[in-house]
């Protein structure tokens, strides 16, 4: 067979620096770097004192052998531009900080570590033992840090996780006119994480001014590099994306800064990966040596704490003819910003044991803060199909690109995105028809990357836009859940209320349509059982714009579910730009009766209202809630206690199993409250607990239909159940 040249890859380039350079540094740039270097280690020495004495909760991820990496990177880097970190980010978060506030004729010797200086020290510190001035309300411990100030856009306990919001982060940065660089640190464990290779891709394609950096430190956790990666160097997966690879020494901070300086000084290296070699002393956590293990040997770190990057630089320090005397006094500062720290937060007790001080702690009252947006009733004014004239006619998937259409129109930070969006009329569900031409580079096609696309859109949300996600299934959550929440759930939570996640993101349930198991999930169970999520179901053209607008108003991650069934209805609305709003939280008595409360969501509304109407022709009269808001801290209890002490029955109707339903919970959380005005037990109609078959006649089998919900709410009238 004849063979034929392809196009090659981007270069991959080692970068090193030469002696020149390295004597071109003037010597206080030197002397910064080498103080910040000794207080990130005494910081973190620090650390693992106060681990020992079960002062500190949780894990301590130290990064001693690796604080050149570090220093060298937050000096290349300007104040605007950010970083995005992993569980093991004291380092960065504090090399990022001191940069941040350095002044411009700042002499470390001279000055020492100025009051601002202390002042983030002091700030990390209270956030790793949790307390209430750290800068993620003490929610975040040692593996979670944001500080919008400095630029540390957010680090993550998950391993890979914290890629795509960082990826989208830069992303937003240029979509706004920016010219900000995010460095997205990560270890060599996290290269095989496949929403890293995600993100890659997505950044290429969508050009997010970023530099992956791998802290190739050898070893995730106690995994080799070589046992985990088939990749002769870590750097070579850029060229899967069309990026340039770049490799640099870690141990030296002079040329991590070159470097990154030398990367960014041509945006045509942008995106790119960084490979960055080094070494951390310890093992994952703590203070034992890897090891103690048995996955390293004693000669192995050996070999590398000869190259300790701070013993090394006090050597080039010394043939740059800087005295003892300096470094010694370097090494002073550094020891008694730490220690000043630590005094802030600990005192004594009565039986002489060092503690924390009390005052310091979070309140009992601030746990919510952060949790999700609050401000509700500020989304208003608020209106009803009932109260408003309503003369125009629409198809639901028309209410869709119309209220979404306004939102682009209205807001520039507003974004689409999702898979074929932009084709087939409209996408998948016909919900986006024609925006991408009004709106050309808002509205955009993503690759099938749930897990990428949806982090993506976090980080995006996070850094100034606001954006709608489309997920043309709703099983595919599934594919995307460390995304939807660990990320984009409870970021805004975890970070202590000091950044919001404004995003919506649109899904659909096609039960009924023979797609199969895997394309018929109700995502209103799933959830519904993580915190952050506003759920919305709206069953009507009035009800979709309404809904849409509220969620679009507030600063926290919302859920609109969609039926398939509906998109062939329509429904009015009144004339002019669709902005009316529908207050979230808020359930709409559809029918009024006294026999029995049905609630019920979706599809299931459709079934029940159907139900309810046959059951009047038999003298029965049952109150049809459409609950509308369905996450369980925006659940109307008001309307359905107000419906219950009037009929004194209960029945839910919904569409999911019931081993995966609100239903059962709905009900227990209804008779925790009003168990005295119920006169018997509650009952539910859901799917069957098996997968949704292909199979037309099975798949209706398992479903709920009308007949049987007619049945049950019979009986549950009568009190038979």
């Amino acid at each position: 067979m004849k063979q034929k040249s392809i196009t090659p890859p981007p270069p991959q380039r080692a970068l090193v620096v030469e002696k020149s350079e390295w004597a071109a540094v003037p010597e206080v740039e030197l002397l910064s770097m080498y103080q910040q270097m000794t207080l990130i280690r005494a910081f973190e020495e620090k650390l693992l004192a106060l681990k020992d004495d079960n002062l500190v909760n949780g894990p301590v991820h130290t990064s001693v052998g690796q604080e050149a990496v570090a220093v060298g990177a937050a000096l290349a880097l300007r104040r605007e531009d950010k970083i995005g970190g992993t569980h093991r980010a004291h380092h960065q978060y504090l090399a990022k900080a001191l940069s941040a506030v350095t002044p411009e004729d700042y002499d470390s010797v001279r000055d020492g570590i100025t009051d601002e200086m202390q002042a983030h020290v002091l700030t990390l510190l209270k956030e790793i033992m949790g307390l209430a001035e750290g800068c993620s309300g003490g929610r975040g411990g040692s593996m979670h840090l944001f500080n919008k100030e400095i630029g540390v856009a957010g680090t993550n306990a998950i391993v890979g996780g914290g890629v795509p919001p960082a990826t989208g982060v830069a992303w937003a940065d240029h979509m706004l006119g920016r010219d900000d660089v995010t460095v997205c640190f990560y270890g060599d464990g996290a290269v095989y994480q496949g929403v890293v290779h995600e993100s890659c891709n997505l950044a290429s394609l969508w050009e997010a001014p970023i530099i992956y950096a791998i802290e190739n430190n050898h070893f995730a956790v106690a995994t080799s590099r070589d046992e985990g990666c088939s990749a002769k160097q870590l750097s070579h997966v850029a060229a899967a994306y069309g990026m340039p690879g770049f490799q640099v020494n870690g141990m030296d901070p002079v040329s991590v800064k070159l470097a990154i300086e030398h990367i960014v000084s041509d945006r045509k290296n942008l995106p790119c990966f960084l490979e960055i070699e080094t070494w951390r002393h310890y093992h994952h956590a703590g203070c034992i040596p890897g090891s103690a293990f048995g996955y390293r040997t004693k000669e192995q770190e050996a070999e590398w704490q000869a190259r300790d990057p701070l013993a090394w630089f006090e050597t080039q320090l010394r043939e740059r003819n800087v005295s003892d005397a300096v470094i010694e006094q370097l090494k002073t500062q550094a020891q008694a910003s730490v220690d000043a720290a630590a005094a802030e937060v600990l005192t004594t007790d009565a039986d002489g044991a060092t503690v924390i001080r009390d005052e310091l702690w979070p309140t009992v009252e601030s746990a919510p803060h952060g949790m999700r947006d609050e401000s509700l009733a500020k989304t208003g004014p608020f209106v009803e199909a009932e109260t408003c004239t309503c003369t125009q006619e629409i198809k639901y998937p028309d209410a869709i690109t119309a209220v979404t259409g306004r939102w682009l129109e209205q807001d520039p930070g507003v974004v689409v995105m999702g898979e074929e969006v932009c084709n087939m009329g409209g996408g998948a569900y016909g919900a986006t028809k024609g925006l991408f031409k009004i709106y050309p580079g808002r509205v955009r096609n993503t690759p099938i990357t749930e897990g990428g696309f949806c982090g993506l859109a976090c980080g995006a949300a996070m850094n100034g836009m606001h954006p709608v996600v489309e997920l043309m299934f709703s099983s595919f959550g599934l594919v995307a859940a460390d995304q939807l929440f660990n990320q984009i759930g409870q970021l805004g939570h975890i970070y202590g209320g000091n950044v919001s996640v404004p995003l919506v993101c649109r899904t659909r349930v096609a039960a009924g349509l023979g797609y199969g198991a895997q394309h018929s999930m109700d995502p209103v169970p799933l959830f519904s059982l993580f915190p952050g999520w506003r759920i919305v179901v709206p069953t009507t053209p009035f009800d979709y714009i309404g809904l849409f607008n509220a969620a679009m108003k507030l600063k926290s991650p919302t859920l609109i579910v969609e039926h398939q069934g509906f998109y062939n209805d329509k429904g009015m609305i009144p004339e002019g730009p669709p902005d009316h709003t529908i207050e979230i939280g808020k359930a709409k008595v559809l029918r009024e009766g006294k026999d029995v409360t049905v609630l019920a969501y979706g599809w299931g509304v459709r079934l029940a209202e159907e139900a309810a109407a046959q059951l009047a022709e038999e003298g029965l009269s049952a109150e049809v809630l459409d609950l509308r808001t369905v996450d369980d801290a925006s659940m109307d209890y008001e309307s359905i206690g107000r419906s219950l002490m009037k009929t004194g029955a209960l029945m839910t109707v919904e569409e999911a199993q019931a081993c995966n339903a609100i239903g059962p919970k709905l009900i227990r959380a209804c008779e925790q409250r009003w168990f005295d005005y119920l006169d018997a037990p509650a009952a539910s109609i859901n799917a069957l607990d098996i997968p949704l078959p292909v199979s037309r006649k099975m798949e209706l089998l398992c479903l709920p239909d009308v007949e049987r919900t007619t049945t049950l709410m019979r009986r549950a009238a009568k009190r038979e159940v």
